[in-house]
């Protein structure tokens, strides 16, 4: 699952990138403007899909729900901490629901580590 969500932040990334890469031309004739338009396209259209592994508002339902499996992969993606455009607002979003989910010994272990490794992160930049 690791890898999964590194490599969606990845493409996330490369599809952003596109969007960049296109936007200065964009207003030098129509095909560069469709070329901009197809990126911005492609960028929403697979966006939800590869920020969150089964999509990011179904996993907050999910979590709402106190589903298990959705709860192991938000904290995997809490450990992994990816970086793509909006990833920042997810982390903490998911990181305040996944403390409200009942949790086995493990996974809070698991939350546990991922608050301190914020706690120390905050410390740093803070200071």
């Amino acid at each position: 699952m690791e890898r999964l969500i590194r490599a969606n932040a990845d493409e996330i990334n490369r599809l952003q990138q596109a969007i960049r890469d296109t936007a200065s031309a964009r207003w030098r004739g129509p095909e560069e403007r469709e070329r901009h338009a197809a990126a911005c396209a492609e960028f929403h259209q697979h966006y939800e899909r590869l920020a969150f592994p089964g999509g990011y508002a179904n996993a907050l339902k999910r979590l709402a729900e106190h589903d298990p499996d959705t709860l192991d992969v938000a904290l995997t993606f809490l450990e992994v901490r990816p970086y793509f455009f909006r990833s920042g607002y997810m982390w903490k979003t998911l990181l305040k629901r996944v403390q409200r989910v009942p949790m086995g010994t493990k996974q809070h272990a698991r939350l546990q580590k991922i608050l301190d490794a914020y706690a120390a992160y905050r410390a740093t930049r803070d200071g």
